[in-house]
């Protein structure tokens, strides 16, 4: 929708989506997708849609997020009522660069139509009245081997949630690939082996970003959970909503919309990312901005909520120089072992105050992705470099591997990854429990169990599963973590390894 002329109230009842539903696709010639939204949506006139977009941009203050983002959340109604919302976002990206976006997005009219996720076969260009934005083809055509990922002609036609998006990224990216992306009909399972597709193209190069407006709020949406206090309890709703997106909780999330039946459109792209995320030992999110239509038009009859979230990489409490020594004490610690040779000496007056601090860890050593040994305690018993060495030590002499022991023909081929945690506490919900961020440890009956955070979001696990297998570590029903007198614990790990040969 062009925001340079005023929106008629008779227009707010189709625009609540937000924008006209407006001109059917027109069949490009060529491989390109033309523009299809511009001049309803948003301006069609690069002019007005590059001061627009830019003096949006321009009004938001420094960053408010520690680190490079790793993803964002925007809405894609129209500009007028949405715009502001996902400059906060974006504006968070100012100065960085990009090789490549990932954008999730979806079908409003054919969601239905087909399972998974819709990758474009022919594309080779989205266009925007700012000009093309080239597709990463190598990437799509990766996706395209994976069942889940087809393509499904037609489904974005006169589709608006990515176009929309793409406007804001080529004003604070201008040069990226895009990877174009509409979420379909989706199980459980589904999000996990999507995610796991996805893996391999999230580097430190590519941001992900997920198209969704929050709760559709009356009678044209047919959700009307409240009849009064509409604005405040909005506003409620959406707290709720925002809080697992917050800790980048699949399983919180997904049990908000349960819970709620909250009409939050694009569920489908935001279940993805926050799957993709926590597979890759999770995320924290700051919310950047908040707004819904009614406050805009003061019509609480039917209303939209828009939300804009920006995700990072957890901090960690160890510098990289205190990553590295680690590394390097177990690396020097596991090679003298498996050749037979003295435990090297350590001078503790050389290393950081903290890695001489009292601190718990694991040390995990694997050949080409097969376990060798993962030795740990779970309670800081003496200096954090101390337990590196006596873990190292015990690692090779995991009693898993007793008939099969580390040697040192495999040297060259073992990877080292150490896991410093932080002190346990005991769960007073398993609603607390964040997969990517948490590790478990259960007590009952005097047996007791334990998994890595590692453990669960490498293997794509929901909240319950995660569970039940820390349960069946210890020896106990899938099912004994229910039992009252069952005593859980969680620990975050900062997980870090050797560079990947």
């Amino acid at each position: 929708m062009d925001t340079s002329r005023p929106v008629p109230l008779l227009t707010v009842a189709v625009v609540l989506g937000l924008g006209l539903l407006g001109r059917a696709a027109i069949a490009a010639p060529s491989q390109v997708r033309p523009a299809q939204c511009a001049g309803d949506w948003y301006p069609g006139d690069p002019a007005a849609l590059g001061k627009l977009i830019d003096g949006l941009l321009e009004r938001e203050s420094a960053p408010e997020v520690s680190g490079k983002p790793l993803a964002l959340i925007a809405p894609h109604a129209g500009y007028v009522y949405s715009a502001p919302v996902s400059a906060a976002a974006y504006a968070r990206l100012r100065g960085l660069h990009y090789k490549r976006v990932i954008v999730l997005a979806f079908s409003h009219r054919n969601a239905g139509r087909y399972r998974g996720v819709d990758v474009p076969k022919e594309l080779t260009a989205y266009a925007t009245p700012l000009g093309e934005v080239p597709l990463d083809r190598a990437a799509c055509d990766q996706l395209l081997k994976n069942p889940l990922f087809t393509s499904n002609p037609g489904v974005d036609a006169g589709e608006h949630s990515l176009e929309l998006q793409l406007p804001f990224l080529q004003r604070v990216l201008k040069d990226f690939t895009l990877v174009p992306l509409l979420v379909g009909q989706m199980s459980e399972p589904d999000y996990t082996r999507a995610a796991q597709a996805l893996l391999p193209l999230v580097d430190a190069d590519t941001l992900l970003v997920a198209s969704s407006d929050f709760t559709h709020f009356g009678a044209r949406f047919d959700y009307q959970p409240f009849k009064d206090d509409v604005e405040n309890k909005l506003r409620e709703l959406a707290e709720q909503a925002a809080a697992p997106l917050l800790r980048a909780d699949y399983d919180g999330f997904v049990a908000h919309l349960s819970k709620t039946g909250d009409t939050i459109c694009g569920r489908g792209p935001i279940c993805l990312l926050l799957r993709v995320l926590s597979m890759r030992a999770g995320a924290q999110a700051v919310r950047t901005a908040f707004d819904t239509s009614g406050h805009q038009t003061g019509d609480w009859t039917n209303s939209v909520t828009y939300q804009s979230f920006v995700f990072t990489q957890p901090a960690g409490t160890l510098s990289p120089e205190e990553r590295s020594e680690l590394l390097g004490i177990a690396r020097r610690t596991v090679t003298a072992f498996v050749k037979g040779e003295p435990t090297p000496k350590l001078d503790a007056d050389k290393l950081s105050a903290k890695l001489r601090a009292d601190g718990a860890c694991f040390v995990t050593l694997q050949n080409h992705g097969e376990l060798r040994g993962c030795i740990g305690n779970m309670l800081a018993d003496g200096p954090l470099y101390q337990s590196v060495v006596r873990n190292a030590l015990n690692a090779c002499q995991d009693p898993r591997f007793t008939d099969n022991p580390v040697t040192a023909k495999e040297l060259g081929d073992l990877h080292i990854e150490i896991s410093y945690l932080t002190p346990m506490k005991r769960l007073a919900s398993t609603d607390d429990i964040v997969i990517g961020r948490h590790g478990l440890l259960i007590g009952l009956g005097g047996r007791r169990g334990v998994l890595l955070p590692q453990v669960a979001y490498e293997r794509g696990w929901t909240r319950e599963e995660f569970l039940r297998e820390v349960c069946h570590k210890a020896g106990l029903p899938p099912d004994a973590w229910k039992r009252p007198e069952a005593e859980l614990h969680s620990f975050e790990a900062e997980v870090f390894g050797e560079p990947e040969k």
